[in-house]
């Protein structure tokens, strides 16, 4: 099921859980290093959501032919 809107918030706030990861990770002494594994989880899950609920390109997208497969070329592309 595509929901455009839900894939770009969920995307935003797994970008925003990485930059928190990469904060943790940066300090050793940062407050949050216990909670690192569950942000990576929470990042890891909302990307997932993100790309779930995203418009997936079809084969038709990648050449823009109708039944046509990107991964077999055919007739010398």
């Amino acid at each position: 099921m595509s929901a455009p809107a839900l894939a770009i918030t969920e995307e935003h706030r797994a970008e925003g859980l990485t930059g928190r990861i990469l904060a943790i990770l940066a300090d050793p002494a940062h407050p949050s290093r216990r909670s690192q594994s569950a942000y990576r989880l929470a990042a890891r899950l909302a990307f997932a959501t993100a790309a779930a609920h995203a418009d997936q390109p079809t084969a038709c997208d990648w050449c823009g032919q109708g039944d046509h497969d990107p991964i077999r070329p055919q007739d010398g592309e």
